[in-house]
């Protein structure tokens, strides 16, 4: 069974995309400064590298995973969960860090980014533990695998310290950290960079603080401000529909081409992966292309038809009809309405 294959099988919740490629983008600078080619990482996996800056593109777990372990085959040895998890807080979590750091005391912000932690493209899901004297972040893998383990958790907890270290200063740090894999050949950057006590070979994976630590006022609080970003998050955390990562990127493409009428081959063509492979993979997903890029073609037109002022034979072919007779039969197909009177409708 390939790797592709092998994630196929799992829990569908692994191809739901869901998850923000910052990782990802991650291994991409990394791999640009060793002058390691990122081509080879995406072959078969329908992600398309040109679209992983764009704030709306979402990942599975199984895209991300695939991606994961070509990249740490190809880059070399090293804590590259470390550099990749410790880039700037508002690099590593977006929105989601900028909403903790307006919170108004630390157990304010955990509360925000345990709840919400996805909307920072993390890859792990993470737990709450509390003690008498501490509490603990519980990282656990959606899906075990030794290979992607110790990069995952590496990543993880150096993203944490980051956001500690943008609230409270780059003095901060936590209690301790306990990793659930032996003690790696880089383990000096563990010290150097945590500054805490390490354990390797754990049960779990956990960053540990004191509890004092939650009382603390955060000095950046902005009640306004933390308004605004949980509204943002919340809908980036919770996408509306939870879809197969296939159909997402097919999506993506389709949307690219909506003036010409895209084939099926087109599409695999864009996307790595074989035209019966694409096929196969939709038809598992529930849906026909046909029906995605009519869908598309529909919302498209329904939106030019309500906010714009082109002529209906304008619109036609900003959604791939060269003949306007055929797009008023699709669109009365569609919607159960003309064009003209969809547009009369929406005046």
């Amino acid at each position: 069974m390939n790797e592709l294959n092998h994630w196929r099988s799992r829990a569908p919740d692994l191809e739901a995309a869901t998850i923000p490629p910052v990782v990802i983008l991650g291994l991409v600078e990394a791999a640009q400064r060793h002058s390691v080619d990122t081509e080879p990482w995406f072959t078969g996996t329908a992600v398309t590298p040109g679209r992983l800056t764009l704030p709306e593109t979402r990942l599975s777990y199984r895209q991300v995973a695939v991606i994961v372990k070509r990249a740490l085959r190809a880059l070399p040895d090293g804590p590259l969960g470390i550099a990749v998890g410790s880039r700037d807080a508002v690099v590593s979590w977006g929105l989601l860090g900028f909403a903790c750091r307006a919170s108004a005391t630390a157990a304010d912000a955990l509360d925000v980014a345990m709840s919400l932690h996805q909307a920072s493209g993390s890859v792990l899901d993470y737990h709450l533990e509390h003690g008498p004297e501490q509490f603990a972040v519980r990282l656990e893998m959606r899906s075990p695998d030794p290979e992607l383990l110790p990069f995952l958790c590496e990543e993880g907890a150096s993203s944490i310290v980051t956001l500690l270290r943008a609230v409270f200063g780059a003095g901060a740090s936590p209690a301790g950290l306990e990793f659930a894999y032996p003690r790696p050949a880089h383990a000096g950057a563990y010290d150097r960079y945590f500054r805490c006590p390490v354990t390797f070979a754990a049960a779990q994976t956990r960053v540990v603080f004191d509890r004092e630590l939650l009382s603390r006022p955060l000095p950046t609080w902005n009640p306004a401000q933390l308004t605004m970003a949980l509204d943002a998050v919340k809908h980036l955390a919770r996408p509306a529909t939870l879809r197969p990562d296939i159909v997402t990127a097919v999506e993506d493409v389709l949307r690219e081409h909506l003036r010409r009428p895209v084939t099926v081959a087109v599409v695999a063509g864009r996307l790595g992966i074989g035209e019966r492979t694409l096929q196969r993979r939709l038809t598992r997903a529930g849906v026909r292309f046909g029906d995605l890029r009519d869908r598309l073609r529909q919302q498209h037109a329904t939106t030019l038809l309500r906010d714009s002022s082109l002529p209906i034979g304008a619109i036609a072919g900003e959604v791939g009809f060269s003949d306007t007779r055929e797009f008023r039969r699709a669109y009365l197909r569609w919607t159960g309405r003309t064009p003209s009177a969809q547009r009369a409708a929406a005046t």
